[in-house]
């Protein structure tokens, strides 16, 4: 009965230790997304791709494009996404973001 309840515990230690490493490894990649999202103007904007959780389009400083998309390719996803169509990226605030308004019907 020892045994059993010894392999039940390491059983759920393991469980537990893989499910924190993974969300470590999931914010670290996050944090790096957000470091790499700088811009002075359009052009400097890279598409990455699309992976969750880290979004539907992924834009990042075209310098930082090759290293953060290495990052999100060797990520292990379970989810996925229903993504709206986006019609490109802007400079806004020196971020890249993702124009989700189809800019023929805004009125701006």
């Amino acid at each position: 009965m020892e045994k059993i309840i010894i392999f039940i515990f390491i059983m759920l230690s393991s469980t537990f230790f893989t499910g924190c490493f993974q969300d470590n490894y999931e914010n670290n990649i996050k944090e790096k997304i957000t470091q790499a999202n700088y811009c002075n103007s359009d052009d400097d904007c890279f598409f990455i791709g699309s992976k969750c959780p880290f979004g539907c389009y992924i834009y990042v400083n075209k310098a930082e494009g090759d290293r953060i998309k290495e990052l999100i390719e060797g990520f292990n996803s379970n989810c996925v996404y229903g993504c709206v169509q986006s019609y490109g990226v802007e400079c806004k605030n020196n971020k890249c973001v993702e124009i989700l308004e189809d800019p023929y019907f805004n009125d701006d």
